[in-house]
């Protein structure tokens, strides 16, 4: 397996194969406000010094695993990977990569999203509040690294 990180220089032909991975494998888990800002917005619009980044891992050719955090997860934080490969490591190794070039991120979890609960709480992330998701489900938000409860409840100022 193979990570490829998606910067401003990656070909937008691409994003519709992410879009198309993502919309069949995250069970319904994905937003449609993240589909859509995908949908909309350039890889070169990309901008890792405040927080972007996507990371696609390939097994010959074909995307196993997605992770995407816009503006360290304040706007878009989203991990999605095929059934086949799940409980692999795929999605681990996503985060801890994500951990290596970002000094923070927030994620939104659903509390019945066991599996997604088990693995931020594998790779150090904490919860720090509880909120409603978009389905109206209790969500616990969650940070990693220098995370603070002020720039999250102030995220609308940021985007």
């Amino acid at each position: 397996m193979r990570m490829i990180k998606i910067t401003r220089d990656t070909n937008d032909q691409h994003r519709q194969m992410l879009i198309r991975f993502i919309q069949k494998y995250g069970d319904n888990h994905i937003t449609k406000k993240a589909i859509d800002w995908l949908k909309q917005t350039p890889f070169k619009k990309l901008t890792p010094e405040n927080g972007d980044l996507i990371y696609v891992i390939v097994d010959q050719k074909i995307i196993v695993g997605v992770l995407v955090i816009i503006n360290y997860g304040l706007n878009q934080a989203f991990i999605v990977v095929h059934p086949k490969f799940r409980k692999k490591g795929v999605a681990y190794e996503l985060i801890t990569e994500a951990q290596k070039f970002l000094g923070r991120f927030y994620v939104k979890v659903a509390n019945d999203n066991i599996p997604s609960l088990k693995l931020c709480f594998a790779t150090g992330m904490q919860a720090f509040a509880l909120t409603r998701g978009p389905t109206g489900k209790p969500t616990l938000i969650l940070g990693w690294g220098d995370w603070s409860i002020e720039e999250w409840e102030n995220r609308s100022s940021l985007k």
